[in-house]
């Protein structure tokens, strides 16, 4: 199979900024897990956390520094190792913008399955 080349619609910026995910496994209560981004765009962000989010998953997104939350669904997800963390790449459902800053522009391109 040939991977699709895909342009990114955000320039991406690394940054650590603690937040909290919320979302709710079928049949039970809705969790909250402490999660740390690694890399953050204009729609939406990668993050590190002990959650076992599934593809698809709708996550409320919590970033109590600035008071802000925004719903997201889970569009990635990996393993960290051998460690308990995995790491969820999140696109923002909506358009605000949540991180309030300004982007790079877009740059190249990336390849998906």
């Amino acid at each position: 199979m040939q991977p699709t080349m895909c342009s990114r619609r955000s320039g991406r910026v690394a940054k650590r900024i603690p937040l909290t995910l919320r979302w709710q496994t079928p049949g039970c209560d809705f969790e909250d897990y402490a999660a740390e981004t690694r890399v953050l765009s204009r729609y939406g962000c990668k993050v590190v956390c002990v959650g076992r989010a599934k593809l698809g998953t709708e996550v409320f997104v919590l970033y109590p520094a600035n008071g802000k939350s925004m719903r997201a669904r889970v569009v990635y997800r990996e393993l960290m190792g051998a460690s308990e963390y995995i790491g969820l790449a999140l696109e923002f459902i909506g358009s605000d913008n949540f991180w309030q800053m300004e982007f790079p522009p877009a740059t190249g391109y990336f390849g998906a399955n």
